[in-house]
């Protein structure tokens, strides 16, 4: 006899040589012991867990001539015939070929049929795929069968099958058999076989079948006929590695080697995942029950190692990969973007990857002490006692000390969220892979005004006034420099900060915004101010508005006057908006009154109050124009190549003009 797989050597034939599946048995058992027996049952599972071998034993047990506690005795012909494969009692039908109408009323016509045992069990595997008129067929008969026919139907996906079979059936759910058992399993086995199997090879088939009998038999075949384990797949540990020290180089060369032993992108992924949960719910506490012993011990490895929100953004991250894998070109660009993503938060400007980057800060300074600086930014001091050796004579830079993003320094004294945050600022200069460092802007000093053709300015003097926007600091200055040359465009030096008492607050610039209520109206106010408020309109009444300009202002009413009156027609829909855009801006109330007539511009054609060039104000209406009147252009006789050459001069024809 020709070599059998070991899954079908050692299929049980017995409800109690079934592993794992305890709460069928029992179910099955109970109903032959007490003559209970369903007409139809609905057997539900993962692949390789026992619906067919339960279908199997059940039938034997039906017409077994011997039944002993609700087994067969595995001796009668009965028993012999179902095990051989030439019972006529027990009618296999795979639904997934066998899935037309007319296979099913093949099937029904011979229900009715007697055979020589005293059940009649009828098997259709994978009923799912069973058509939706197949399915029709068969509702009838298998509500009310005859009484000696017993419908065990086998699927890997009761979610498709319709409710109306489903309602019709006792559903039993089957499960994936725990670590422990396959294990057992695997080494009872083995003796039995006599195969030289080592504790490696067990935890290597275990892991390999997750928790499908058949599969991890399968796969203890594949270890036999290889004389052990020989291609132990690494790339995972290094992954998972990778990810703990953020070493992104690692994981490219993981993903590399696994490539290059032939193992596909996506089969990569999908064991980081699997790997990664697993460590996920150990770090949760909650481990699933089917762990080999080699996943159990990477998992405790590495739940030390990495934290909840970082897990959950590998996951979510290589998750996303998986499915972008489907139509991607090469799918292990894909997988390799993905790992730099959650190997360096940096390259990642989505919101998980600021909050792992927050998170890392957060740990440092939960640390104590200040967050290092980072290398690419000079500390303040060194640029002071530059400053303070350069030479009197030599010609100041504009800037003395860098930008406030430049320099990570973190002030003495700011709170955690402050250096937090401005860690997260985009520095001006690279810095390779150095880790972002707290940046905290200290309050801006007042700085004496620099006026041209001045002598060069006391370091030594105190500022009077608070300096303009443009020439605030945002940073304490360094040690005073020297000063700058009189030919040089002037610009602020930064000086010594004036105690808090003493100097003015100089507060940051402003943004723009509306004007207080309460102020009036005024022409001169109006036209430097109608741009601006205009930019916050919509496209339109921008476009039709920027034509003309405000004519004279009478209390609440805005005189606007433009060129002609089609323009005046096209601004009509839009005076309620801009009669809104004058209050919220202006903070005061006001109707608007459109007019034509000749703009507030001089006749020397300079731009007017508004800040426009003129325009012409005797333009002719839209409607005003006769294409009668027009002339029509002279084409003359000649052809389109005579009329291109005369465009271009010096161009050559190179073949005849066709005709």
């Amino acid at each position: 006899m020709a070599y059998q797989s070991l899954y079908r050597r050692y299929r049980p034939q017995k409800f109690s040589e079934m592993r794992g599946q305890e709460h069928v048995v029992k179910a099955l058992r109970n109903a032959v012991r007490e003559d209970r027996v369903g007409h139809a049952y609905l057997l539900s599972g993962p692949r390789g867990t026992g619906k067919t071998t339960a279908a199997r034993i059940l039938a034997k047990v039906l017409n077994c001539q011997n039944p002993q506690d609700g087994e067969p005795d595995g001796t009668c012909d009965s028993c012999l015939s179902i095990e051989a494969g030439t019972s006529f009692d027990l009618h296999e039908l795979d639904a997934a070929s066998n899935n037309k109408v007319d296979d099913i009323r093949d099937l029904l016509a011979k229900v009715a049929l007697g055979t020589p045992g005293r059940t009649k069990v009828y098997l259709l595997d994978e009923v799912h795929m069973l058509t939706s008129g197949a399915e029709n067929a068969l509702l009838k008969t298998l509500e009310e069968p005859p009484d000696h026919v017993v419908f065990v139907l086998a699927t890997t996906e009761p979610h498709k099958v319709v409710p109306t079979i489903r309602s019709r059936t006792q559903q039993l759910e089957l499960t994936l058999i725990g670590a422990d058992d396959i294990a057992q399993l695997v080494r009872d086995v083995a003796a039995d076989a006599g195969l030289d199997v080592d504790e490696t090879a067990v935890g290597h088939v275990v892991k390999t079948g997750g928790g499908s009998a058949r599969d991890t038999l399968s796969a203890l075949d594949q270890v036999v006929a290889a004389g052990g384990v020989t291609n132990a797949d690494t790339s995972t540990a290094d992954l998972l590695q990778a990810l703990a020290t953020n070493d992104a180089a690692l994981a490219m060369q993981a993903i590399e080697a696994a490539a290059e032993r032939g193992v596909d992108p996506r089969r990569i992924g999908e064991r980081f995942i699997d790997a990664l949960r697993t460590v996920f719910l150990v770090k949760m506490g909650s481990a699933p029950p089917r762990l080999s012993e080699p996943e159990r011990e990477l998992a405790d490895r590495w739940q030390g190692e990495l934290s909840p929100a970082t897990i959950t953004r590998s996951l979510e991250t290589v998750g996303r990969s998986l499915v972008d894998m489907r139509q991607a070109p090469d799918p292990r660009i894909d997988l390799e973007v993905a790992f730099v993503r959650i190997c360096d938060p940096t390259t990642d400007s989505g919101v998980a990857a600021l909050a792992a980057r927050i998170e890392a800060l957060e740990a440092q300074l939960a640390g104590g002490g200040i967050v290092a600086a980072a290398p690419q930014a000079a500390p303040a001091a060194e640029v002071a006692a530059e400053a303070t050796a350069a030479p009197a004579a030599a010609p100041a830079p504009a800037r003395a000390a860098p930008p406030a993003e430049e320099r990570p320094m973190a002030k003495p004294g700011s709170s955690p969220a402050d250096v937090a945050r401005a860690a997260l600022r985009p520095r001006s200069s690279g810095g390779g892979g150095a880790a972002p460092a707290a940046r905290t802007p200290a309050p801006a000093a007042p700085a004496a005004p620099s006026e041209p053709d001045s002598a060069p300015r006391s370091e030594a003097a105190a500022p009077s006034a608070p300096p303009p926007p443009s020439m605030r600091s945002d940073a304490p200055a360094p040690a005073p420099t020297a000063p700058a040359p009189e030919t040089r465009e002037p610009e602020p030096a930064p000086v010594a900060p004036e105690p808090a008492a003493a100097a003015p607050e100089a507060a940051p610039a402003p943004a723009p915004a509306p004007a207080a209520s309460g102020g009036a109206l005024s022409l001169q106010r109006l036209q430097e101010g109608w741009n601006e408020m205009l930019d916050g309109q919509s496209t339109k009444a921008r476009a039709r508005f920027l034509a003309g300009e405000v004519q004279a202002v009478d209390g609440d009413v805005v005189t606007f006057v433009l060129p002609i009156e089609a323009q005046l027609k096209r601004c009509e829909p839009f005076v309620s908006e801009i009669e809104s855009a004058i209050q919220s801006h202006f903070g005061h109330a006001a109707s608007l009154r459109l007019t034509t007539g000749p703009s507030l511009t001089d006749d020397s054609g300079s731009a007017g109050p508004s800040g426009r060039a003129p325009e012409a104000s005797n333009l002719p209406a839209d409607d005003e124009v006769d294409i009668h009147d027009l002339t029509d252009a002279d084409m003359g006789n000649s052809s389109v190549v005579d009329r291109i050459t005369d465009v271009f001069p010096g161009a050559e024809v190179m073949a005849p003009p066709e005709n």
